[in-house]
C-alpha cells in the first residue's frame, strides 16, 4: 500500500517545482501583509489565515509525494463525497448574509468548513479519471452528455447556496478541460455555433422581470452595472473599491500609513477576502498590482507548462483544469474588483483569507508538485493515457 501511494522509484526530484510552491508562498505573504492591516482585531483573520498557511503547506508537501495516479483510483468515491458534502451544507449548513456555504465540524466552536472549495479539487480530479477511464469515447456526443450531467448536479447545489461566481468559475474550468481533452472539432463548432448565440439569448433572459435563473438579488446586480445611477446602494460595495483603488496611486500607502487608519477599503464588506485585490491596490498602488498579477500570471504558466510536460493524459488534464481554475478565478475576483463585472464575492487565489480556500488550493499546488517530479518519458506510451 505505501509503494502504490508514494511510487519514488518514478519520482525524479531534480523536478520538483519548486518555483509555483514559491509563487503561492510569495501570494499568501503579499495577503497576509494586507490582511493584518484590513482585519478586525476581534476576529483574529491574520493569525488564522497563518495557521492555514502552515496546514496547507503540510497538506502540499504531503500530496506532492503521493502518486496522483493512485488518488484517482478512488475518483467515484471523490464524487460522493463531494456530494454528501454539498448536500449536508443545503440542508443543515451554517448560513451567513443569506447565503449557506458553510459546515461546522465539531459542533459550535469547530471547524468552519466551505465545501465548495473543496469541490474544486475533487471535481478536478474526477473530471480527469472520467476523461482518461473512457478516452476512446470522449469523441462521442453521448459521453459528452453524461460528462455534463454528472458537472452539473454539484454546480447546481453550489448555484443554491447560493455561490454564482464560484458555479461560473468551475463552469469554465469544465470547458476548459473538454478542450484539453481533445474532443473532436466536429462536436466542438456545432456546440460553439449553438452555444455563443445561446449565450447572448441567456444574458437578455436573466435581465427581464420574467427570469427564473437567478435570485432577485443577484439579477439586481446585473442590472445595477448597467444602470449604476438607479442602483445606487447595490453599487455602494464597487463604488467604494474603485475609489480606494484611486487613492492608492502609483506606489500605496503602506509604507506611509501601515496602521492602515486613512485607508477607504477598510470599511468595504469582505475586503480581506472578496475585495482583497482592492485593498492591494490601496497599500501597494498600481506597482504592488502588476506584482500580484504577475505572480499569478506566472503561477497559471507553469501549471500549463506542467501540463505540457506532464508523464501522460492524466496529469495533464489535472494540471490543465487546475490551471483553467486558478485563471478564470482570477479574472471573475479582478473584474468584480474593478466593476467590470457584478459583484459576487470569490477569493483571490493564494491571497485572499479563508481557511478552506487556501487549503484547496494548496492541495492543488500538491497535485501540481507531484504530476511534475513524474516527467515525461522518451518512450511513447499509448498515446500518453494511463488506465485507471
Amino acid at each position: 500500500m505505501f509503494k502504490k501511494i508514494f511510487n519514488f522509484k518514478e519520482y525524479d526530484f531534480r523536478h520538483y517545482n519548486m518555483s509555483i510552491l514559491l509563487t503561492a508562498f510569495l501570494l499568501s505573504f503579499i495577503g497576509l501583509t494586507v490582511i493584518e492591516v484590513v482585519q478586525e482585531s476581534a476576529d483574529r483573520l491574520y493569525e488564522k489565515q497563518i495557521l492555514g498557511l502552515v496546514v496547507g503547506t503540510m497538506a502540499a508537501l504531503f500530496v506532492s509525494l503521493a502518486d496522483y495516479h493512485y488518488v484517482c483510483k478512488f475518483y467515484v468515491l471523490f464524487y460522493f463525497i463531494n456530494m454528501g458534502l454539498l448536500l449536508y451544507t443545503k440542508f443543515a449548513g451554517k448560513s451567513y448574509h443569506q447565503a449557506q456555504r458553510w459546515i461546522i465540524i465539531g459542533g459550535d466552536g469547530g471547524i468552519t468548513l466551505m465545501p465548495s472549495e473543496l469541490t474544486k479539487v475533487l471535481l478536478i480530479l474526477f473530471i480527469a479519471a472520467m476523461f482518461t477511464r473512457f478516452h476512446k469515447k470522449i469523441d462521442k456526443f453521448y459521453f459528452l452528455v453524461i460528462m455534463c450531467v454528472l458537472v452539473a448536479v454539484p454546480l447546481y447545489f453550489i448555484l443554491e447556496q447560493p455561490d454564482l461566481s464560484t458555479t461560473i468559475a468551475l463552469l469554465v474550468m469544465f470547458a476548459g478541460m473538454v478542450f484539453l481533452s481533445g474532443i473532436t472539432y466536429k462536436i466542438i463548432i456545432p456546440v460553439l455555433v449553438v452555444a455563443v448565440p445561446a449565450c447572448f439569448g441567456l444574458w437578455w433572459y436573466i435581465q427581464q422581470d420574467f427570469q427564473v435563473l437567478l435570485h432577485p438579488y443577484q439579477q439586481n446586480r446585473i442590472l445595477a452595472l448597467k444602470n449604476p445611477e438607479l442602483y445606487p446602494d447595490l453599487m455602494y460595495q464597487q463604488n467604494n473599491a474603485a475609489i480606494a483603488i484611486h487613492s492608492g496611486g502609483l506606489t500605496g500607502k503602506m509604507m506611509t500609513d501601515s496602521t492602515g487608519a486613512t485607508w477607504k477599503c477598510k470599511g468595504l464588506a469582505a475586503i480581506e477576502s472578496d475585495f482583497i485585490y482592492t485593498a492591494f491596490a490601496e497599500a501597494y498602488g498600481f506597482i504592488g498590482c502588476c506584482v500580484v498579477i504577475g505572480l499569478l500570471s506566472y503561477f497559471i504558466f507553469r501549471t500549463f507548462q506542467t501540463a505540457r510536460h506532464s508523464r501522460d493524459f492524466l496529469g495533464m488534464m489535472i494540471a490543465g483544469g487546475i490551471g483553467t481554475l486558478i485563471g478564470s478565478q482570477t479574472f471573475i475576483h479582478i473584474c468584480v474588483n474593478t466593476s467590470l463585472f457584478p459583484n459576487t464575492g470569490i477569493p483571490l487565489p493564494y491571497a485572499s483569507s479563508g481557511l478552506s480556500s487556501l487549503l484547496g488550493n494548496y492541495l492543488m499546488v500538491g497535485l501540481l508538485l507531484n504530476i511534475g517530479l513524474q516527467s515525461k518519458k522518451k518512450e511513447k506510451v499509448d498515446k500518453n493515457v494511463v488506465s485507471l
